[in-house]
């Protein structure tokens, strides 16, 4: 679902930026967008570190795609977030907050889809969880990259109305001025004017 997860997690970054900044005066919600691929990690883990000589274990299986899609997981990668982002200015509690968001849409995304998915509540819950609303929105059918191989249209579709809803909803509320966030100064001079 990487597509999708671009779509989506952007989506969450433009609404959550916007709230961000109303009451904080602060928008780093780009954040939200880089973090959103973090659970995945877990699919490659294991291969990298045995080209080290290591092999990692979790609960005496080794790490394969799905062991770090939690919440366990969410909050110690937004705590190394907010460490390796402080030097660069951007305040602690700011990056702990955008960097949990990202992952937390991850997890979100993959319960919409998936009926069984993972154990998004561990240590709390060891069940794989997940609602599968998605999909089955349009067709009854499970998950599977009709879209050019690389992802679900039905779900690609309705991530885009999302992100075009979440587009017009900040539009609405702030102007053109918060695309500034987003794009490079030249670009948006040249759709918008100075």
């Amino acid at each position: 679902m990487i597509v999708e997860h671009i779509i989506y997690s952007t989506a969450i970054a433009i609404l959550v930026g916007m709230l961000y900044y109303k009451y904080a005066g602060r928008d780093y919600s780009w954040i939200i967008i880089l973090c959103a691929w973090a659970p995945d990690v877990d699919g490659i883990t294991n291969t990298v570190l045995k080209n080290f000589g290591f092999t990692l274990l979790f609960k005496g299986h080794a790490i394969s795609h799905g062991t770090f899609h939690n919440i366990a997981a969410m909050v110690i990668f937004g705590i190394i977030v907010a460490f390796l982002l402080h030097p660069f200015g951007i305040r602690f509690l700011d990056s702990l907050f955008f960097a949990t968001i990202g992952f937390g849409a991850h997890l979100f995304e993959d319960a919409l889809v998936y009926k069984l998915g993972y154990p998004f509540l561990w240590p709390l819950s060891s069940r794989d969880l997940g609602w599968g609303l998605l999909p089955n929105i349009v067709s009854e059918e499970n998950y599977f990259r009709n879209f050019l191989g690389i992802a679900n249209f039905d779900v690609l579709v309705i991530g885009v109305l999302f992100l075009l809803a979440a587009i017009l909803i900040r539009t609405y509320f702030e102007g053109y001025t918060w695309i500034r966030w987003y794009i490079p100064d030249k670009v948006y001079r040249e759709l918008f004017g100075s």
